[in-house]
């Protein structure tokens, strides 16, 4: 049975797009990535939800490291 807290803190969409239609920067994903992490520790998140927000970090950490995560995702290079 689901709580109301339970659905307030699952991610049902997918990531990349909701990062593409916000015009946000890897590196500003991350850092949000890390802090929905934090807040699911807190929230006493189940191990599949940590999983899924883990796997998302790993993700944004490796685009990072590739590119400076500076450009926005779907943004034109501007360099």
């Amino acid at each position: 049975m689901r709580t109301s807290h339970s659905a307030e803190t699952s991610f049902p969409l997918d990531m990349d797009d909701i990062l593409q239609l916000a015009g946000r920067t890897p590196l500003q994903a991350l850092a949000s990535a890390y802090a929905a992490r934090l807040a699911a520790i807190r929230a006493r998140a189940d191990s599949m939800e940590l999983a899924d927000i883990g796997e998302q970090i790993a993700v944004l950490e490796r685009i990072c490291l590739r590119d400076g995560g500076r450009r926005p995702f779907g943004g034109a290079d501007d360099e």
